[in-house]
């Protein structure tokens, strides 16, 4: 999922494990790497072939019950077309409404949750949409289509 990435957030070990009822997910994004949101200045260089996961960089943002994890990016890995996050949602935390000048998709990996989809291919083309989601599901949102998580 993109967001806009503030100048703070606390670095911690992932705690994959302990999301309880909230979200796990995990979100590709597929755009030209100019087009993504900036990395904080932190953010090492990682050119391994393997990395391992537990031992990568975990950001909150200044948002308690949430964490993200940059698996694969622009800054930190070199990638030029695709970027790939692991992101946890604590009980009652949500993305701001946004959207994004590529396509999105997620995975839940564990939990549930909902989808809120303003999409020109939905039914009701304009009127947003609350579509649950839940552990083994994917889904993708469209260019520029406003959405929501939590």
């Amino acid at each position: 999922m993109v967001r806009r990435r503030p100048a703070t957030g606390a670095a911690q070990r992932p705690q994959l494990a302990a999301v309880g009822r909230g979200l796990l997910l995990a979100s590709v994004l597929a755009a030209a790497a100019s087009s993504l949101p900036v990395a904080e200045s932190s953010c090492p260089r990682d050119n391994s072939l393997v990395r391992d996961i537990s031992r990568m960089q975990q950001s909150n943002y200044g948002r308690e019950g949430f964490s993200h994890i940059t698996v694969t990016g622009a800054l930190a890995h070199g990638t030029k077309e695709v970027e790939v996050w692991l992101q946890t949602f604590g009980p009652g935390q949500r993305t701001p409404i946004h959207r994004h000048s590529c396509e999105e998709v997620f995975i839940v990996l564990k939990g549930k949750g909902t989808l809120l989809l303003g999409s020109s291919s939905l039914k009701y083309p304009g009127q947003p949409q609350e579509v649950p989601v839940f552990q083994n599901t994917t889904f993708s949102i469209p260019v520029n289509d406003p959405h929501q998580v939590w």
